[in-house]
């Protein structure tokens, strides 16, 4: 008889080893959402593949009634995850009587993570307990963040052009996600978004999970940047994720001197021959530098001009140089308007100025005039004066 029940009991507990592994079993088959009572954690998708300093979302369903507490249990160590819904990190969701809440397991791998699988553990309580069990694999060649796509990421051209890209934003996650568009750009530069083939311009859009929308990014560099390389960030930004693309816009050089004078007055007063002097002002408008600057004159003739310095070596995109010119008007020259002509030029460019100078006589000839037209006066009133009477 006490074999029998020690039989009995050997039995109970096989049976009993037999039925447990077969509810664990059948768990695990159901996709690791384990409930309590009539709370449940689940997603459709709890092994996600993807790349080293990737993000990864996982769309979380919760069903059950009333106010559910939800926590992330277990992270790989140097991850970092958070519950998020509508955008807002959360720890709680209500769910209404025979409904359920979505909500969102956002998890950042860092970029030195190595290739292999990783385990997450999501849990809800109320009264009970679910728990949700998640894998992640790193891939170095696998996809599904959002991302933006651009099929010409590098354009070149003068400052005055308008670079245009196409670009495409996809929806790689598992629900329905609103984004804000917006750039990150060097100082005076114009970024603007429209969807392909239309002339509305836009700051935000709305795409279903799984699908995507072409762009058209417009980047206008403000005028006289300088030659070189420019990098402008774009971004699609819904909650904590991010998806960017960098686009590249190489300015070329561009040549535009001006020449005038620091008040903008082209004029001179000047006398016969006289040197007198006037400040002339050079800008670089251009987006490139210029080398070795030469000035010259055309002036009428018996007139000499020469210049201080005589050439200027170099002048950086948007600097400013100051040139006096020496001008001295030919002595015979009568009293009047004239016109100089003053050249600079580079071998990438050149710039012309006409000056109007007004030409004074020398007083000096004005006091001889005057002292011979006194002593004329003088003579002719002798002469009536000595011969008037006879």
């Amino acid at each position: 008889m006490s074999n029998s029940s020690e039989f009995t009991a050997l039995n109970l507990k096989k049976v009993g080893k037999v039925i447990l592994l077969s509810v664990l079993i059948w768990s695990f088959f159901l996709g690791t959402s384990y409930g309590a009572g009539q709370l449940s954690l689940s997603t459709p998708y709890p092994g996600i593949s993807a790349q080293p300093g990737s993000s990864v979302t996982f769309p979380l369903t919760v069903s059950g009634t009333g106010f559910v507490d939800l926590e992330v249990t277990a992270t790989p160590s140097g991850w970092t995850a958070g519950i998020f819904g509508d955008g807002m990190k959360i720890h709680r969701v209500y769910v209404p009587t025979n409904d359920s809440a979505e909500a969102e397991l956002r998890v950042q791998i860092p970029s030195e993570a190595k290739s292999g699988d990783y385990s997450l553990s999501v849990e809800a309580s109320r009264s009970g307990r679910a728990k949700l069990l998640l894998n992640i694999r790193i891939d170095a060649d696998a996809s599904g963040s959002d991302k933006i796509e651009v099929q010409y990421p590098s354009l070149s051209g003068p400052d005055t052009a308008t670079f245009s890209f196409r670009g495409t934003l996809y929806n790689n996650s598992g629900r329905a996600r609103f984004y804000s568009l917006g750039a990150n750009a060097p100082e005076g530069w114009q970024i603007s978004f429209k969807p392909a083939y239309q002339n509305n311009q836009i700051t935000s859009l709305s795409l279903e999970p799984g699908k995507s929308q072409d762009l058209d990014i417009t980047v206008q560099p403000p005028k006289g940047v300088k030659a070189g390389k420019n990098t402008i960030t774009t971004a699609a930004v819904h909650g904590s994720e991010v998806a960017k693309a960098d686009l590249e816009v190489v300015i070329s050089g561009t040549y535009r001197l001006e020449l005038s004078t620091p008040t903008g007055r082209l004029n001179a007063d000047l006398t016969a021959g006289r040197k007198g002097s006037l400040t002339l002002e050079l800008e670089n408008k251009g987006s490139a530098d210029l080398q070795t600057i030469n000035l010259s004159a055309s002036a009428p003739p018996g007139w000499a001009v020469t210049f201080e310095p005589e050439k200027i070596e170099r002048i950086k995109s948007g600097e400013k140089k100051q040139i006096t010119a020496f001008i001295t008007p030919d002595g015979k020259a009568i009293a009047g308007d004239y016109v100089l002509s003053i050249n600079a030029s580079a071998s990438e460019t050149s710039e012309n100025a006409d000056i109007r100078v007004t030409v004074h006589t020398s007083t000096r000839w004005g006091l001889v005039g005057a002292f011979i037209i006194v002593g004329v006066i003088s003579w002719v009133a002798w002469t009536f004066k000595k011969y008037g009477r006879r």
